[in-house]
């Protein structure tokens, strides 16, 4: 009997072996370039200020554009272009939007972009990234690393490699945002330090990664 069913395993297992391995790639995320995702994407900061009380002040940028190289078997080769609309910041408020788009900061009609661009990408042992790339704001350029880390993509995406993360601080100043804002006649001490948070979600495939 265990003699008769041979035939039939011989004929069925290429099939299944060939399906399985058709399965694993599936779910495989592919190495490529990929166009970042507007929808599902997003830049936003918080400032912190205080007058006669600390506030909180958060904004995001409804605009924003690039492109992300991945490659899951090669995480350091990973490398991230973002263009970000500097007309499209958003405080949830009139007066502060109007502010930030001042020449006293974003100046948007003479700086209507700010961009980085990742040169380097260095893997921690935890697994996620510190990526190294020029921060251009105001036509102001600096060198600087952030820590990126990766939210795997749901089953409904499986090729894509999921969504890429960073939190972390830059100096208003050094990139010429120097302006001060008063209420009512009162100075408002605004924090240099600026906390700003980046999730780069792609789309489709846009090319392969050289």
């Amino acid at each position: 009997m265990a003699l008769a069913r041979l035939p039939v395993l011989l004929v069925v297992a290429p099939f299944l072996a060939l399906a399985t391995s058709s399965t694993a790639h599936a779910q495989t995320p592919s190495a490529g370039v990929y166009a970042l995702d507007q929808a599902s994407s997003d830049v936003s900061f918080t400032v912190y200020a205080s007058a006669f009380f600390k506030v909180k002040r958060e904004g995001h940028f409804k605009d924003v554009a690039g492109e992300l190289a991945y490659d899951a078997g090669s995480p350091s080769a990973t490398r991230i272009d973002l263009t970000i609309f500097t007309d499209s910041v958003d405080m949830h408020n009139v007066e502060h939007d109007r502010l930030v788009k001042s020449g006293n900061f974003f100046d948007v009609d003479h700086f209507p972009t700010m961009h980085f661009a990742s040169s380097s990408a260095d893997v921690k042992p935890d697994g996620s990234l510190d990526i190294t790339g020029d921060m251009t704001i105001r036509g102001v350029t600096r060198r600087m690393t952030i820590p990126v880390s990766l939210r795997p993509a749901g089953v409904s995406a499986p090729e894509s490699p999921g969504t890429f993360e960073s939190t972390f601080q830059i100096d208003r100043t050094e990139f010429g945002l120097n302006g001060v804002h008063s209420v009512k006649g009162f100075r408002v001490s605004i924090s240099k330090k600026v906390q700003i948070h980046i999730a780069i979600a792609p789309s489709g495939l846009i090319g392969s990664v050289r």
